[in-house]
């Protein structure tokens, strides 16, 4: 039997980036923890960038069966946990404490290997959190999300429906991303129950209002009918 179209998603505005932050944090551990109480687990792929480390930090205040998630990321940029820009180290340092600190942990990042046997490597670690319970993502005002972006040599690989990767090498481009990045696919982040697209400011909302492009890498992610998507919004 054919599965029905899942609807559009609309644009869930909320007054101030505080009350978005408070409802994206209580959606995803409302998902997290309907998954583990339906599979016994839950995945949560979380993504980067300045926007969601407050809702990471409330994250680890919530009640949810921390000891039974596993993290992993949407993206990461080729660099060690140790640098200022490492999403791993944006979600050790934001949710990975308090009561979250007993999730689990898969990484992108790997040392010592190359940045497609990093890529390779990372799938097993991906393919144990899936199907995840939430995924959070973001969108760049180019409409790329994760580290999909438009333009870039292994775009079509990361929106591949029917791709056996999870997990991509992304080389750098012009003009972005600036350096090389590791990237779930389409294939992986539609693996989830929900998706949360989080976003702020008015150019990126003006993105997504009416027809969105279907050019865009985001597209993808809004026009499918595996994953329920909610968008939430603020200025």
């Amino acid at each position: 039997m054919a599965q029905s179209p899942l609807p559009r998603p609309e644009i869930e505005a909320f007054p101030t980036r505080e009350a978005l932050y408070d409802a994206a944090a209580s959606t995803i551990v409302e998902a997290l923890t309907t998954a583990v109480a339906e599979h016994g687990v839950a995945g949560f792929a979380a993504t980067g960038g300045s926007t969601p480390a407050p809702v990471y930090d409330r994250l680890a205040t919530l009640t949810a069966p921390w000891d039974k998630v596993m993290v992993t990321l949407t993206d990461e940029r080729w660099v060690p946990p140790t640098d200022p820009s490492s999403n791993e180290r944006l979600v050790r340092r934001h949710l990975l404490k308090g009561r979250a600190a007993s999730a689990g942990f898969s990484p992108l990042y790997f040392e010592g290997v190359s940045h497609e046997e990093a890529a390779l490597k990372a799938q097993a670690g991906v393919a144990s959190a899936a199907p995840f319970g939430a995924v959070l993502l973001g969108m760049g005002p180019d409409g790329h999300f994760a580290s999909l972006f438009p333009g870039s040599p292994v775009l079509a690989r990361g929106l591949d429906p029917a791709s056996d990767r999870l997990v991509l090498a992304v080389p750098p481009g012009d003009p972005a991303p600036d350096i090389p990045r590791i990237s779930l696919t389409f294939q992986a982040l539609t693996q989830s129950a929900l998706i949360v697209l989080l976003i702020t400011g008015q150019a990126k909302r003006a993105l997504l209002d009416g027809e969105v492009d279907p050019a865009l890498p985001i597209a993808a992610v809004l026009n499918q009918d595996r994953a329920k998507v909610r968008i939430l919004w603020a200025e």
